[in-house]
Order: C-alpha cells, then structure tokens, then sequence
C-alpha cells in the first residue's frame, strides 16, 4: 500500500478577506464554503482572526491605495 502525502491547500489574503467579507455581509459560512470550496474549519478561522484584527486587511490596503 502506497501512502500519498496530503498537501495542504494555500490561498490568497484576498481570497481569504473576500471570504471573510461575504461572512460579515450576512452569508451563513454554510453557504460561502461550499460556494468557495473550502473547508468550514478554515473559513471559521479567518473569520475569528479578523474579529480580533489578527487577519492582515492593512496588506491588502497597501495594494490598493493610490501612489
């Protein structure tokens, strides 16, 4: 028997933000996750970590604030 090794899935400040932000908006996280395709652990997270401002939205900013 051959054992894969699992890979963990890496995603985006943005997407993760964008997530986050569907949340805040009124979306059940129900919905967004499988909308999104992710798992509902990890979008709890985010979203706990940006209620406690752990979630970096000020890199995000910094992308989209004019020169």
């Amino acid at each position: 028997m051959t054992s894969a090794k699992q890979v963990r899935a890496q995603y985006t400040q943005e997407f993760k933000l964008e997530a986050v932000r569907q949340v805040k908006a009124g979306q059940a996280i129900a919905v967004v996750t499988k909308v999104l395709g992710i798992p509902k652990a990890s979008l709890s997270n985010w979203v706990r970590l940006a209620a406690k401002g752990k979630l970096d939205v000020n890199s995000m900013l910094k992308q989209y604030s004019p020169l």
